[in-house]
């Protein structure tokens, strides 16, 4: 695909003030040349095939994704192939990774098709990555489809560099009493925009959603998660902590939609960010929609700069204003950390922080 599109993403499902401008994100000239080298390390009991757009959406063409019809769009346009991988019913499976490494100048696009069979348990940990100055275009469309009783855990990590824009999009279904658990990491790229937008379907069906983001200089993140409750007794849970320095820009869109049907779920958003300096700004939109009488739901927002008495107490300590901010910020990304089910994942992003410690993210 080598005509440019302007693409509108991240859209609220309900509208609040114009004069916000949060309602949607508008990226401009998104043009997807290639697919982007991907490794793949296949453990057994998955298999993986590449399908066409018609075959896959056999499968998984109900499944919508957070940044909306423009990410489809822009597939389509492509004509790439879809890259899809399975396991068998009731298997449990070691980490499938996925790791995409892009070269300064990669305008790529990938798509990913991940289903959980009945009964089974599937872990996929995919890592974008690049050299620290690369410039270019990181884009990922990735479904997911849990059936009934399945456990599937998504981990991608942003490892990309400076001059990057990166559009990461996640669409989920889930089965009866099948669970979704997805971990964001955001530790590099220019601009990057995540959509996630997950339907609890089947009765007692959940996802747990945690994301960490690390922003310094002009750095932007633009995030929209959208938990959609439709089946009985359902329960989402979103967790994110992160930390801007410098000019950073961050916008969080987090939405819990009880549907028609969904009596007895339960819906829980909670943010931490941790502000470094005058010049970031920050942006937080929780929306809670509600058609049904018998459910949950609540926000919770901590939002500022360090403590005063913490920061005197570190500093007596020996160590410097600069250090101690080094210090908190690596805290909340290593707390993030901890969800992800695989030390050799853990370690990636120790390594990016820095960090050098045996026991870290541990």
């Amino acid at each position: 695909m080598n005509q440019e599109m302007d693409m509108k993403i991240n859209h609220l499902p309900a509208k609040t003030w114009n004069w916000l401008r949060m309602n949607v994100s508008e990226v401009k000239q998104v043009r997807a040349e290639k697919e982007a080298a991907c490794r793949e390390e296949l453990p057994a009991q998955i298999t993986a095939k590449t399908l066409s757009r018609e075959e896959a959406d056999r499968t998984l063409r109900t499944v919508k994704t957070g940044m909306g019809p423009d990410m489809d769009l822009l597939a389509e346009k492509s004509g790439f192939g879809i890259r899809s991988f399975e396991t068998l019913p009731g298997a449990e499976t070691e980490p499938l990774y996925l790791s995409y490494s892009y070269e300064n100048g990669d305008r790529a696009l990938n798509l990913v098709d991940l289903a959980a069979r009945r009964d089974s348990r599937m872990t996929v940990i995919m890592d974008y990555s690049s050299d620290q100055k690369a410039e270019g275009l990181c884009a990922v469309r990735t479904r997911l489809l849990a059936e009934e009783n399945a456990l599937l855990r998504l981990v991608q990590i942003d490892r990309l560099g400076s001059g990057m824009l990166c559009l990461n999009d996640v669409g989920a279904w889930c089965g009866e009493n099948a669970r979704i658990e997805i971990v964001h990491i955001f530790l590099g790229g220019g601009a990057v925009y995540q959509g996630c937008r997950t339907e609890l379907s089947g009765n007692g069906s959940s996802l747990q959603a945690d994301i960490g983001y690390l922003l310094e200089g002009s750095q932007r993140l633009d995030m929209n998660y959208n938990a959609v409750h439709l089946g009985k007794k359902t329960d989402s849970e979103t967790n994110a902590s992160g930390v801007l320095k410098g000019e950073a820009f961050k916008l969080f869109r987090g939405t819990i939609d009880f549907q028609k049907g969904s009596a007895e779920a339960v819906g829980a958003e909670k943010e931490d960010v941790l502000l470094l300096d005058d010049g970031v700004v920050n942006q937080t939109i929780p929306l809670i929609l509600c058609a049904e009488e018998d459910v949950k739901g609540s926000h919770g927002a901590s939002i500022g700069q360090l403590d005063e008495e913490a920061l005197f107490y570190m500093q007596a300590r020996g160590l410097s204003e600069e250090a101690v901010y080094a210090l908190m910020a690596r805290a909340r990304i290593e707390a993030v950390c901890q969800k992800i089910p695989d030390e050799r994942t853990r370690r990636l992003v120790r390594e990016r922080l820095g960090g050098e410690a045996e026991d870290e993210c541990e």
